[in-house]
């Protein structure tokens, strides 16, 4: 049993974090791009500076940038500090959260239940520094929507969240309802939601990405690779899937849909060029399965 739930756990927190990197946030924190998303070069940038001289926006980058790569005791460290500080709350309690979310992957199988109700807790924490904080209520719709049951999962939960999200952002709400439709069994319905939001505004590589996300789930592997595909040129901000997931999720299309060269061509990029060892790790393994 705790094998299974183990499983069902990681594949939870494999979907959640995907979601959960999504939304945009009206603050100028949360929508700070870095350029070829090369947060190792922002980290040893900021880095350099003595911790007594940084502004607490640079302590919020540097805290970003340490979670992107994988330092989670340095992101909590300096997220901590922020909170302390009472800096930018929203924000910085919905960083929180992201980082209990990857650490879920790390701890063992006894504590990672307790690990993502943290995350959840923090994001619920950030909605109530800032109600209008779209990031942490859309993330902890998704936890509610993506969870297994003995984790917390709630449709209905989920479902009461919906009008909040409305209020805030209808694109954001078409994702919201899009992925309890689809969690309901309803593809068709969840198809036309994702596809309404909005594909042509500062966060269409969300949308287009959710939309790739879900035809790679309903194993229409040829669409979600051109959806993808589609994502190679446009900007990113911080909080945007990085190139290297957006490469991984295609690679792993066209290896599902018969194209193993293009496939592996693609997942030798990640492997060679993620900053991140999680997702290094992940195309090594797809690779490996060639």
């Amino acid at each position: 049993m705790i094998l299974q739930n183990n499983k069902a756990f990681l594949c939870f927190f494999s979907l959640l974090l995907i979601f959960t990197l999504a939304p945009a946030s009206a603050s100028t924190l949360s929508s700070f791009s870095v350029p070829n998303s090369d947060f190792t070069t922002l980290a040893n940038r900021i880095g350099a500076i003595e911790p007594t001289s940084r502004t607490l926006d640079q302590t919020f980058q540097l805290a970003v940038a340490s979670w992107r790569l994988g330092r989670l005791k340095t992101a909590q460290t300096l997220t901590g500090q922020l909170i302390k500080a009472n800096f930018a709350l929203g924000d910085s309690l919905y960083l929180k959260g992201l980082i209990h979310l990857t650490e879920v992957r790390e701890v063992n199988v006894f504590k990672k239940i307790g690990t993502a109700k943290k995350a959840l807790k923090a994001w619920e924490q950030a909605i109530k520094a800032d109600p209008n904080h779209i990031l942490a209520l859309f993330a902890v719709t998704a936890f509610y929507v993506n969870a297994p049951s003995f984790a917390g999962g709630d449709l209905d939960a989920a479902k009461a969240r919906l009008p909040e999200i409305l209020a805030l952002d209808p694109d954001y709400h078409q994702l919201a309802a899009g992925l309890i439709a689809e969690k309901e069994d309803q593809p068709d319905r969840a198809e036309q939601l994702l596809g309404e939001a909005r594909t042509d505004g500062p966060d269409q590589v969300i949308m287009l990405f959710q939309l790739g996300q879900f035809y790679y789930r309903a194993e229409d592997y040829e669409r979600a690779a051109q959806t993808f595909e589609r994502l190679q040129d446009y900007p990113l901000r911080w909080h945007h899937p990085v190139p290297s997931m957006i490469n991984l999720m295609r690679g792993m299309a066209l290896k599902k849909q018969g194209d193993l060269q293009a496939s592996r061509a693609v997942l030798e990029t990640v492997r060679d060029g993620a900053q991140n060892s999680g997702l290094k790790a992940w195309a090594e393994k797809e690779l490996a399965a060639f």
